[in-house]
């Protein structure tokens, strides 16, 4: 049985209506954020009670080059997924989906940050969480820690969107296709740098035709990063999307 999610993104307020929209359009699963102001407990309480599971959670971004530097904001970056992946193990989230790299002015690889990475995959493991790699511009960030820190708890997600505007290439999803756990499926321009957030077939960016072929047999969640239509209600955007998501596998 096919399971449909949709990221639901940092909350900042009472996020109860658009939880109950989401499953009452159809879909089984969220994908979220635990960077925002609203309490992530409650958030966390208000998902399952609505009678929706929490596939993945996306960990905070927020200057993750700092953690390939031997500086104080390396070991703060550090420690702030410390914290997010403990926090996704005290809620029973299965998994965090992890950016390694941001943008093209990116530091070399470097003995300190795999050193982080290791302690990362040490602490995910003992809070029974998944890793999930996400491809950004480059992959030799993702290689290299495949390569190096061969571990289980190591998996992909496949980001459609950064692969049409940011590598522009057709790699990313069947080279790391052994390893897939996640997805963040929309679709953009295919303009470099148009990370747009579109609903599936809304642009031109992506071939969906070949993201079908490599998501044949997987079991996992099909699950959309979209951008909300501001002009639609919760219910009509959040139909429309089960709609999109079903279009890249049903």
């Amino acid at each position: 049985m096919i399971r449909y999610g949709i990221h639901t993104g940092k909350q900042n307020a009472d996020p109860t209506a658009t939880f109950e929209a989401i499953k009452r359009a159809g879909f089984d699963a969220v994908l979220v954020n635990l960077s925002g102001s609203f309490d992530n407990a409650k958030q966390v309480e208000i998902i399952r009670r609505t009678g929706l599971d929490i596939d993945n959670c996306h960990a905070p971004w927020d200057k993750i080059n700092h953690l390939w530097r031997d500086t104080l904001e390396g070991q703060g970056v550090f420690e702030m997924l410390r914290d997010n992946f403990l926090e996704c193990g005290r809620f029973d989230i299965p998994r965090v989906v992890l950016h390694v790299s941001s943008g093209n002015d990116y530091p070399p690889i470097s003995e300190i940050g795999m050193d982080r990475m290791a302690r990362l995959i040490e602490i995910a493991d003992k809070a029974d969480v998944d890793i999930c790699l996400e491809n950004q511009r480059f992959f030799h960030f993702i290689d290299y820690i495949f390569a190096k820190l061969d571990c289980p708890r190591l998996k992909f997600c496949f980001d459609s969107g950064h692969e049409s505007c940011f590598s522009q290439t057709k790699l990313a999803l069947p080279k790391y296709r052994h390893k897939l756990a996640a997805l963040h499926l929309h679709d953009n321009s295919g303009v470099y740098n148009s990370d747009d957030h579109l609903l599936p077939d809304r642009g031109t960016g992506v071939d969906w035709d070949y993201v079908r072929r490599n998501l044949e047999g997987y079991e996992g969640v099909i699950s959309l990063e979209v951008k909300r239509i501001p002009e639609m209600t919760l219910d009509e955007f959040y139909t429309q999307a089960l709609s999109a998501a079903k279009f890249v596998k049903s």
